[in-house]
């Protein structure tokens, strides 16, 4: 069996890099692939968006022109009826109610269209002379003592001064006596100034709400349709909080697109379009500008419009997004999986026919260095369990001996006192039954000390063992938590009701503080069992662990007492604890507290309810810089 020329990159490459490179390949080919499908699909329910949007946004500007469109010929019409009615009234009586004639021509004006809701007459100064109100089908005219004086009005001040030229103001809503009437009336007005003997001011107001309430209904599962003032205040909108918010609540901040969406309002601005579009707030943004007097929008003065916004449901599109995404990944996954099966296949083959011919030179070699590296391995393992278990016995050793030089010297003084204080008892030639009872006094108070100074001894054992270098390092979260449950087993096997257990089924690797986390551990612990149980009562206790993103989230739950909601608040206080009389300080979870957020840099959430249990969350990064 002869042996193939190699080619230039089976030389040059090892086995593995040649894989590597053909997987590489292979992986760049289908992420091209899920990109150029991802970019087709994104483009096709772009499309789909736009003309939904755009479609809606017709529909819309044509209701608006069906509606508005006749405002200036309605409001001429009007008023060339009227000074023939005058005129026809003046020729048949000089001692004619010129007021009633033209309240009458109101009433038969204001009956021909359900979106007039007022048809006024006024004086030069502002003053309404004669008012007809049409609301529900019912025409009726205003006694003399309700009329107002609108000569503050905008629409009043901004009226041509040309006798034919019909002034439409801006979308706005009708305010009665200084107050905004209600339900909502968005109302636009027909304004033309009268000249003549009787000068003064025709006024029809036409009431848009029903034509909203149908606007409205366009909306549908893709696209929604909202209108904007010129500054960007809501007429329409989905939320109705937001609808006129900026009328009815001027110094309220979020009530104009310019806050809740800058980035959207910025580009309706920069944009010189009839049709604008952007992508903005994970949605399609399509906006038309609709001029309320389409005969003055090509005049160079300023005319009153408006925005229609109509966008992508965010919701809806999230999710078709999410579907697209999961869809590809998924699709390119499967194709991907195959294509490096039939390549591993394909390359694997080549290896082994290689391989075979060159096994029996390297298998000597290969058997050589695997037993020297193996020995040195073994030699070098050996050296660092030596160097591990003097440095633990030390530190071990150093932590004892530190804490013992403090804490164990009142205990051991109270003895020698003790034992000082029997002993001149017995030294007394007559050792009465009052003295005997003395020294046994004092050997008692001896004996709780003695109990005393074993105690705090066990105590800085543990903690000897749980104790780890409180710079900054890598570790392993699962050793410090088997490590501190090991320490408990001696203290479990005395409530043998009481269970705990532990679940971390990932090696989580953290950078950070090993000696704090065990001791987080401890307090959370000593706290459900000193607290969560009766001695003897059976229950559970549960520590999870779970890497989440760049997070470690630990959780300690018990089936206890539970916390009583008004302590709650105040369990991370320094010295607050229901245990002083087992000589508890209070200090437990006001450390964990604060080693979570001060130290650690994470978050600490309870929750507890009494009968149930209680449950600890904590969330620490899983690197903290050195």
């Amino acid at each position: 069996m002869t042996e193939k020329p190699l080619s230039f990159w089976q030389k040059r490459l090892s086995e593995k890099q040649q894989l590597i490179l053909a997987l590489s390949l292979l992986l760049l080919v289908v992420v091209a692939i899920s990109a150029a499908s991802y970019r087709f699909f994104w483009q096709q329910k772009e499309s789909q968006l736009a003309w939904s949007e755009t479609e809606l946004l017709t529909r819309s500007s044509s209701a608006f022109s069906r509606q508005l469109g006749h405002i200036k010929k309605n409001t001429l019409l009007l008023r060339n009826s009227v000074k023939d009615r005058l005129k026809i009234s003046a020729e048949l009586s000089d001692d004619y109610d010129w007021k009633a004639v033209i309240a009458n021509e109101f009433r038969l004006f204001a009956a021909t269209s359900e979106l007039i809701s007022q048809v006024r007459w006024m004086s030069a100064d502002g003053m309404e002379l004669v008012r007809v109100n049409s609301q529900g089908g019912v025409v009726s005219r205003v006694p003399e003592a309700q009329l107002q004086n609108k000569q503050n009005r905008p629409y009043i001040k901004q009226a041509s001064i040309r006798p034919d030229d019909v002034y439409v103001s801006p979308l706005d809503l009708n305010i009665d006596n200084g107050e905004v009437v209600k339900p909502f009336q968005p109302t636009v007005r027909g304004v033309l100034r009268i000249s003549g003997r009787d000068s003064g001011f025709l006024v029809v107001n036409y009431n848009l709400a029903d034509m909203f309430d149908q606007l409205k209904q366009l909306n549908n599962d893709l696209v929604h349709l909202e209108v904007l003032d010129k500054q960007g205040g809501w007429i329409m909108s989905d939320d109705q909080s937001l609808e006129w918010g900026h009328v009815l609540r001027p110094t309220e901040d979020g009530l104009r697109m310019s806050s809740q969406f800058p980035d959207v309002w910025q580009n309706i601005l920069s944009a010189d379009m009839e049709l604008k579009r952007h992508w903005g707030q994970g949605r399609l943004w399509s906006v038309m500008r609709f001029y309320l007097d389409e005969e003055d929008s090509l005049q160079p003065r300023e005319v009153p419009f408006i925005y229609l916004v109509a966008h992508s449901e965010p919701t809806a599109f999230a999710r078709w997004h999410l579907q697209l995404i999961l869809s590809i990944v998924l699709s390119a996954g499967i194709l991907y999986v195959l294509l490096a099966w039939w390549c591993w296949r394909h390359l694997q083959a080549q290896f082994t026919s290689r391989r075979l011919l060159k096994q029996l030179k390297r298998e000597k070699r290969q058997t050589d260095q695997a037993n020297q590296k193996l020995h040195d391995m073994n030699k070098r393992l050996v050296e660092l369990q030596d160097e591990l278990v003097e440095t633990s016995k030390l530190s071990s050793l150093g932590m004892i001996v530190s804490g013992l030089a403090h804490d164990i010297y009142t205990p051991l003084g109270g003895v020698k006192l003790a034992l000082s204080s029997g002993r001149q008892f017995i030294d007394k030639p007559d050792l009465t039954p009052e003295n005997i009872e003395r020294v046994a006094v004092s050997f008692n108070i001896a004996e709780k000390n003695l109990n005393r100074a074993l105690e705090v001894v066990s105590g800085f054992k543990r903690i000897a063992s749980d104790r780890a270098i409180q710079d900054v390092q890598s570790f392993l979260f699962k050793d410090v938590l088997d490590d501190l449950l090991f320490t408990y087993q001696p203290r479990l096997k005395k409530r043998p009701k009481l269970i705990v257990m532990s679940e971390c089924p990932e090696p989580i690797e953290m950078q950070g503080y090993p000696g704090v986390m065990s001791q987080i551990l401890q307090n959370l612990l000593d706290n459900a069992l000193e607290y969560a149980f009766h001695e003897n009562e059976a229950g559970q206790i549960h520590i999870t662990a779970h890497q989440v993103g760049s997070d470690l989230e630990l959780v300690v739950q018990d089936d206890g007492f539970g916390i009583a909601s008004e302590i709650i608040d105040t369990v991370f206080d320094p010295f607050k604890t229901t245990g002083r009389d087992r000589q508890h300080n209070g200090l437990g979870l006001y450390l964990v507290h604060q080693w979570v957020y001060k130290l650690m840099k994470g978050r600490l959430n309870l929750e507890s309810e009494l009968g149930v249990g209680t449950r600890f969350t904590i969330s620490i990064p899983l690197h903290i810089e050195k």
